[in-house]
């Protein structure tokens, strides 16, 4: 949704996960934390299956997430663990450095 600031979701809700049932380790980033953000505003959330690590859905409220949300996409359609995500080297500053935070 191209808002200000921009909200981005892909797989499952927390919702819709509870609605089914489905076991998830829930992730959060603020966005203040990352380095890149010139607008503080917003929070990242990542719903992970503890069994097997795969990434279930992601709901991306902050800077850049229209971007940042196609690379998950992708990660998800590959069924990459979101440890392959973390342990990712990424350049600084950039807004995909989140995601050694925000999958940790």
């Amino acid at each position: 949704m191209f808002i200000t600031p921009s909200l981005s979701r892909v797989g499952l809700s927390e919702k819709e996960a509870k609605a089914q049932g489905i076991n998830y380790e829930l992730k959060k980033l603020p966005v203040a934390a990352i380095p890149k953000a010139k607008d503080p505003r917003g929070l990242f959330k990542a719903l992970i299956d503890p069994e097997t690590g795969l990434i279930l859905g992601v709901t991306l409220y902050g800077a850049e997430s229209y971007e940042l949300i196609n690379m998950i996409s992708l990660a998800m359609k590959m069924k990459i663990p979101a440890a392959v995500l973390w342990d990712q080297i990424y350049t600084h500053p950039t807004m995909n450095e989140s995601f050694n935070d925000l999958f940790k």
